[in-house]
């Protein structure tokens, strides 16, 4: 009786091109192709000629900021897709590192089992993506927001200028910097330059702050609204920045996807733990860093928590480790239903 041979498919996608490798069952080399592909229609036509191994074979493709078509396109044509984590993979540390070693390289490993067992990623939806993407274009014009005002402030404290008050972004700080004479004509036009930008970043803060709340009347986002100290905004990056959370094996999982673990060092009898690994959801990691600081200027329980660790710990340190906890308790409330519970979080 013969059996029936199964192909394994590493891609190396890059935006204009993509390199093929197919692997046996036995390891051997089946096919290896570089295309050509500057637009979408000769991205079909790469997708089309992997259709004799539709029925066989899985593929695997890194997950990369141009990958979505090419990953969609398979999806809707009926392959078995694996995205996998390219920083798991350590691809650059074999030596020489080119495409084709990397499609290889990728296809033995989804051969063998290794990127299943540890380098697969989460593959959001468009729905989903869509939704992260108006959350971390937020994020994004926030910290550009930052960087204007911090330009306008160096110009007011270069010539001693006070009484504007604490928020730049207050219509009546706006209209203030509007009627204020510069020293000279090239600051004045500098400074016009930024205001006017400060006045466009805020209004589309502004929007996409809208779009945000309605994303908030999910049922299961207003979940998280009703927490202490979390409004629609911070709920809605929440709940989308985490997706499924099914997907996560334990808490470890969760609080090493939103960032706030530190890194480790271990050798033998000795262990050090250092700085956060900055490696997971940059997003995630600042909403649940705010969270935090609001619950421990506000929130008795937490106070109360914190006190004698900010006796030892800087307070950064305890910030995190309480945004940690948090993170934990959001995922047992999305995963199992029940209520969120500070005291279970803060081990009370």
């Amino acid at each position: 009786m013969s059996t029936v041979t199964r192909f394994f498919v590493g891609v190396d996608l890059h935006k204009t091109i993509i390199q093929i490798c197919v692997l046996d069952q036995g390891g051997e080399i089946v096919e290896e192709r570089r295309y050509q592909a500057p637009d979408l229609v000769a991205g079909m036509e790469v997708i089309g000629n992997l259709m004799k191994y539709k029925k066989r074979g899985r593929i695997a493709v890194e997950a990369i900021g141009v990958n979505r078509w090419f990953v969609n396109g398979l999806l809707e044509h009926g392959f078995e897709v694996v995205v996998c984590d390219p920083t798991k993979l350590n691809l650059k540390m074999l030596g020489r590192k080119t495409d084709r070693r990397d499609a290889l390289e990728i296809a033995r490993r989804l051969m063998l089992g290794d990127i299943d067992r540890n380098a697969t990623t989460y593959y959001p939806s468009d729905d989903e993506y869509g939704k992260r993407k108006v959350i971390r274009s937020r994020h994004k014009l926030t910290q550009m927001r930052q960087g204007v005002i911090n330009q306008i402030r160096s110009m007011l404290n270069a010539y001693k200028i006070t009484g504007l008050g604490s928020d730049l972004t207050a219509k009546k700080s706006i209209r203030q910097l509007w009627r204020m004479e510069w020293p000279t004509e090239e600051l004045a036009v500098v400074g016009q330059v930024w205001i006017t930008t400060l006045e466009h970043l805020g209004e589309a803060i502004a929007h996409l702050n809208n779009q945000l709340k309605e994303m908030a009347r999910d049922v299961e986002v207003s979940r998280l609204s009703d927490l202490p100290s979390i409004g629609p905004v911070s709920a809605t990056a929440i709940f989308y920045e985490l997706g499924d959370v099914i997907r996560f094996k334990h808490s470890r999982s969760v609080a090493s996807f939103s960032g706030a673990v530190p890194r480790v060092y271990q050798s033998a009898d000795t262990a050090h733990h250092g700085k956060l690994t900055k490696r997971g959801n940059r997003v995630l990691r600042h909403v649940l860093g705010e969270w935090a600081v609001r619950l421990m200027s506000s929130d008795e329980r937490v106070i109360r928590w914190a006190k004698p660790r900010l006796r030892r710990s800087h307070k950064n340190k305890v910030r995190m480790a309480l945004a940690r906890r948090l993170v934990i308790g959001v995922y047992k409330m999305l995963r199992t239903g029940e209520a969120f519970s500070m005291e279970r979080c803060l081990g009370m």
